[in-house]
């Protein structure tokens, strides 16, 4: 039964990918006053005529109804209009579709009215909007944001819900804003005349430190959090790149020495950005620059207040950017002194505040990067498996007090991974599939929750990599070859969607060098033939000059020697002296492709 005096003035039609649109524009209709000299008629509006009623958005009001269906169904009836959030989004929504044709057969199809976020009517207008049950076409007249403006827009809404003018009523409210602004900038003028008679002598100074602290600031805290996350979890370094190029730039030029601290830190923040960024393009020259002018700023930030946990956890940031940067470069005492460093930064965190999930955060990373070195630089099992269960039990702790974070079920994650390894490595092949079957479980958790996330993607594409290894080590190459074959697919997806990454890149190579490996491995007769086994192989110099990973060119000429049992040292005194590790990406290990290449070539000979 449809109410005659409507509880609600809108009910709010949307994608949960616009929630925060949703919000917003339920924030703006609720709080916004028609002009006094206008008065609204019709339903949607309170006794006083200038008051939209509330609105309807299920995100709140359902949250205690036992009845989904049964509650859109009553807030449909009691609801004057229902403006439907336009988006690419929102036109593929079965729910959206099923609240139009709901409101349609309760009001029909004149207080419909759809409200444009994004992309085009041709694109985001749901096909439920165009057309009655009748079959007769629609073509609804949209408050259109891109084109005209979010407040515009919304003043577009107004109008039909209050039967006003649009030209009257954009006209009055323009009159309105242009008196409120004149009232509030007469009283600024009275407040700045007694300010500026207190401090005419150094303005000019102020005003530059604040120009600055504005235009560094509130840009480079945008990007630093909310966008770079976002751009992340899409895969897209490139974005991430040219948002980078802008943000650099409004600290171009500046006399660091009027920056504030709080400003003197967000730029270190920014630079350690800058430096993941090129070290996921192989810029290592790039991302050490980066990383040790960041490390000047905060060791000098925290030694003006050493027991600061912002500014702790500020050098506790470049130590890690250090140490990984030296890793990546081969340089593996610096990387050693680094994390060494950032794991007694991170202690006194915890110490001054064993509540706050964060500090444990920093806990498991530095015990992490610790089993990372005893592994991958010493092959020292026993170690790195202590280093990785502290690990576990610090993110651990921070889940307990923070719930399905998503930072820390990628850590938990990464950690099982890397248990996983080093119970491989040791020989423990059932304890490494226990392993990765808890990271698995996870990484699909993480899945379920954002199915575009590409991060959470190549994670279990390098998961398909890890269980193809296990195989071959433990004999079983048969069984890893379907696994290297469904990888690699999903492998040259991710590279084609992120192009300046040479991880991604690098990560398709090594599925070939697996699948090489795992051919090696099985007996001769079924082995393929010698061309296979060469173009499998590739050609190592271009992967050094192409993918600026010099472990994943060791290990493809290893992989050369094997294949026609030659001397292990046709490498050269570089391959000899370079790490144990081909990567701490996908774990394999040079160690033990050596020892097995001195087996083959003693049978040779």
């Amino acid at each position: 039964m449809v109410s005659l005096t409507p509880r609600y003035s809108v009910f709010l039609s949307y994608n949960r990918g616009d929630g925060k649109a949703a919000q917003r524009i339920q924030r703006w209709l609720e709080t916004y006053r028609l002009p006094r000299r206008l008065q609204g008629g019709g339903l949607a509006f309170c006794d006083d005529g200038r008051r939209l009623r509330p609105l309807f958005r299920d995100i709140d009001e359902m949250r205690v109804a036992p009845d989904i269906d049964t509650a859109v169904i009553e807030a449909i009836n009691a609801s004057a209009y229902l403006v439907v959030l336009c988006s690419p989004a929102s036109a593929k929504s079965e729910w959206v579709a099923r609240e139009i044709a709901m409101f349609r057969a309760a009001h029909g199809d004149d207080r419909i009215l759809p409200l444009l976020l994004e992309g085009t009517p041709e694109t985001s207008f749901p096909p439920a909007l165009l057309r009655r049950d009748d079959g007769r076409t629609l073509v609804p007249l949209a408050a259109d944001i891109p084109g005209e403006g979010e407040r515009l827009a919304l003043l577009k809404l107004v109008a039909v819900m209050a039967g006003v003018s649009m030209a009257v009523l954009v006209q009055r409210d323009a009159q309105r804003r242009l008196q409120q602004i004149a009232g509030a900038a007469a009283l600024a003028i009275a407040v700045l005349a007694v300010v500026l008679a207190l401090v005419v002598q150094n303005m000019n100074a102020r005003l530059a430190e604040e120009k600055q602290r504005v235009r560094a600031g509130t840009l480079s805290n945008y990007m630093l959090d909310d966008l770079r996350a976002q751009l992340k979890r899409a895969g897209r370094l490139d974005l991430l790149t040219a948002v980078n190029d802008g943000v650099a730039k409004s600290w171009r030029g500046q006399d660091l020495s009027g920056l504030s601290d709080a400003d003197l830190q967000q730029r270190a923040k920014l630079l350690l950005a800058i430096a993941e960024d090129d070290e996921s393009r192989g810029d290592l020259v790039a991302a050490r620059n980066q990383t040790e002018e960041a490390m000047r700023t905060t060791a000098q930030l925290l030694a003006k207040a050493p027991d600061d946990p912002g500014r702790i956890f500020a050098h506790a940031q470049s130590q890690y950017y250090t140490g990984m940067i030296s890793w990546r470069g081969g340089d593996r005492k610096q990387a050693a002194t680094a994390f060494a460093a950032y794991r007694d930064l991170a202690a006194r965190l915890l110490a001054s505040d064993g509540k706050k999930p964060d500090w444990w955060m920093e806990a498991g990373y530095a015990e992490n990067n610790l089993g990372v070195l005893a592994l991958r630089a010493r092959l020292d099992t026993a170690a790195a498996q202590g280093h990785f269960l502290a690990a576990l039990k610090a993110f651990a702790a921070a889940d307990a007090l923070r719930p399905g974070n998503r930072d820390t079920l990628f850590s938990l994650a990464d950690t099982e991974a890397w248990l996983a390894d080093t119970q491989r490595i040791a020989g423990a092949p059932a304890l490494a599939l226990a392993a990765r079957a808890r990271q698995k479980a996870i990484l699909d958790q993480l899945a379920a929750t954002d199915p575009q996330d590409r991060q959470v993607t190549a994670d279990l594409v390098s998961h398909e990599l890890a269980l193809a290894r296990i195989a071959i080590d433990s004999g079983r190459p048969d069984t890893a070859l379907p696994l290297l074959a469904s990888g690699r697919g999903k492998a040259q997806a991710l590279a084609a969607n992120d192009p300046q990454n040479v991880r991604r890149k690098a990560q398709v190579r090594m599925f070939d060098l697996m699948r090489l490996k795992a051919l090696l491995a099985m007996p001769a007769a079924r082995s393929r033939d010698d061309p296979t086994l060469a173009a499998l192989n590739g050609d190592c110099e271009a992967d050094l000059s192409r993918l600026k990973n010099d472990e994943l060119a060791d290990f493809c000429r290893i992989l050369a020697a094997r294949r026609g049992a030659t001397a292990i040292a046709a490498g050269g005194p570089a391959l000899a002296a370079r790490g144990d590790l081909l990567t701490d990406q996908w774990g394999l290990d040079l160690a033990q492709e050596r020892r097995l290449g001195g087996i083959m070539k003693e049978s040779a000979r």
